[in-house]
């Protein structure tokens, strides 16, 4: 867990290291988008806690995303609940700050068009709300994660729609009560555990951008269709 903890947070260094280099320049442009980016997210993912079996859990998430140039900061609610049989469920709040690393056009695999492929580095804190049958979960969470998104969109119409869709994975790490039956067996007894969530989503997220940038994505009526 110790170790986890330190690559979550040579990770953070790393990311407000990033932006502080590229904060100039993302001062002098933007990407194009003229709105933030609001997507719907499925979740899926797994609970660690060393005292007892992992709980694998799923969700479904809305999210809201703000760029100036790679830098972005998100907004996300989401509902989560156990897939066991407990009955353990949470609505979460959570924000995060978000550093593109890397951005390439290439050629749709479906139209005679570009797309833009992006990966994202995130530092994320969630405030969670778990229901009696998760009783001594702590509600706040820390962690990291990375985002792969592919963004298209500026049909032949003149349309200024933008498109993308998203593939996550996010390490969350928090503290949860040890159970009186476990602490009784233990000397001496941990009030808390570190617990681990490893989550993956997959979702799709729309918004407006320039036309000059919507631009780069118009369809190219005699470009062939890139097929893999």
């Amino acid at each position: 867990m110790r170790t986890l903890c330190r690559i979550l947070a040579v990770t953070m260094r790393a990311c407000l290291a990033l932006v502080m280099v590229v904060g100039h320049a993302a001062a002098a442009r933007a990407d194009g988008e003229t709105s933030p980016m609001v997507g719907i997210v499925g979740i899926a993912g797994d609970i660690a806690r060393p005292s007892v079996q992992d709980e694998p859990v799923g969700g479904v998430a809305l999210d809201v995303a703000w760029w100036h140039g790679p830098i972005g900061i998100g907004g996300e609610a989401s509902e989560r609940w156990s897939l066991q049989n407990d009955g353990a469920r949470a609505t979460v709040l959570g924000a995060s700050a978000r550093l593109r690393i890397y951005r390439v056009l290439m050629p749709s695999l479906l139209d005679p068009r570009d797309v833009e492929l992006g990966i994202e580095l995130q530092g994320i804190v969630e405030r969670a709300w778990w229901n009696a049958a998760a009783a001594g979960a702590d509600p706040v969470a820390y962690g990291g994660g990375l985002a792969v998104r592919l963004r298209g969109g500026g049909d032949a119409d003149g349309s200024i729609l933008l498109a993308e869709s998203r593939l996550f994975v996010r390490v969350m790490s928090s503290r949860w009560a040890v159970s009186d039956a476990i602490a009784r067996s233990t000397s001496p007894a941990p009030m808390t555990e570190r617990a681990v969530t490893v989550l993956f989503g997959l979702g799709a997220s729309w918004g407006s951008g320039t036309p000059s940038y919507v631009h780069k994505f118009r369809l190219h009526p005699f470009q062939p269709t890139l097929l893999w």
